[in-house]
C-alpha cells in the first residue's frame, strides 16, 4: 500500500492562475487569436481527460506548477537575451519541462521552436480577449 497526499486547493488555484497567464500573456506573443482559441478547444494546458496520469497528488501539483513557471521564465529570458549557448541550454530545459508536464497528464503539444518568433500582430486585441466584462451593455 502506498500513501499519497492530495494537492491543496491553493495549489490547484495556482495552477489555474499559471494556465491563465499562459493564455493571457505568453501565447498572444507567439500565436494568432484563432490559434489560441483552437488551443482552448483542444485542451492545451488542461489535464488529459483520456489518461489517469494526473491524479492531483501533492507531488504532481508541485511538478506542474514548477514546470509552468520554468517555461514562462525561459520564454521571458529568451526575449531579453540573444545568446546561442544559452539558447541550447534553454531549449534542453524547455523540452525537459514539457516532457514532465506531459508525464503528469497536462497536454502541452509544443516544442521550443514554436516560441522562436514573436508574433507582433496579436498585441492589443488579445490583451482584451480574456477580460471579464463588468456589465452586459455596450456603451
Amino acid at each position: 500500500m502506498k500513501t499519497v497526499f492530495s494537492s491543496t486547493e491553493e495549489q490547484e488555484q495556482e495552477i489555474a492562475s499559471l494556465v491563465s497567464r499562459f493564455y493571457e500573456s505568453v501565447f498572444p506573443k507567439y500565436f494568432t487569436e484563432s490559434e489560441i482559441l483552437h488551443f482552448r478547444e483542444i485542451g492545451v494546458l488542461k489535464p488529459n481527460q483520456g489518461s489517469l496520469t494526473y491524479l492531483a497528488t501533492l507531488r504532481d501539483a508541485f511538478q506542474v506548477m514548477t514546470c509552468l513557471q520554468i517555461l514562462m521564465s525561459i520564454l521571458d529570458k529568451q526575449k531579453r537575451e540573444d545568446s546561442i549557448v544559452m539558447e541550447s541550454k534553454s531549449e534542453e530545459l524547455f523540452q525537459h519541462n514539457i516532457t514532465l508536464l506531459n508525464e503528469c497528464g497536462i497536454f502541452f503539444p509544443f516544442y521550443y521552436d514554436h516560441f522562436s518568433h514573436i508574433h507582433h500582430e496579436a498585441g492589443n486585441e488579445m490583451q482584451m480577449m480574456d477580460i471579464k466584462v463588468a456589465n452586459q451593455y455596450l456603451v
